[in-house]
């Protein structure tokens, strides 16, 4: 009985081993400067942080990423509320949050680039921008 027990113990932490590691989820609050449909994809492209204010755009494996994008191929609902949000932050000044998957570079499928884009997972308008000092 105790082998079979400490059998069992060794596969369940064998696989928890085999098992690769949830990618990491980031939420950025992005200024939008654009909202811009393309042949692939859809994208946001975010203005540079304020000095002294936010830092720098976010890093992703040593990336500065500053274009978020969803793929055309997605759902059209899923696409037309991004365009929408996106639209509403440009017009009305407010700042978006955009959330990625660290190390996520499924985007490069439709033409995010890895070196300055991710895909989106979710994202929303903020009332006001949430400016964390360094």
């Amino acid at each position: 009985m105790i082998r079979a027990c400490a059998l069992a113990a060794g596969i369940i932490v064998g696989l928890g081993l085999a098992i690769p590691p949830a990618a990491l989820a980031v939420d950025y609050h992005c200024v939008p400067l654009e909202v811009a449909v393309l042949e692939k994809l859809v994208h946001v492209e975010c203005a540079p942080p304020a000095p002294l204010t936010r830092g720098g755009f976010p890093k992703d494996t040593g990336h500065e990423i500053r274009f978020f994008a969803i793929s055309l191929s997605e759902n059209p609902a899923w696409i037309e509320r991004f365009i929408q949000i996106a639209n509403i932050a440009i017009t009305s000044g407010r700042p978006m949050r955009l959330s990625f998957d660290s190390g996520d570079y499924d985007g490069e499928a439709f033409g995010c680039l890895r070196q300055d884009c991710r895909t989106v997972k979710a994202f929303a308008i903020l009332r006001t921008a949430i400016v964390p000092v360094p």
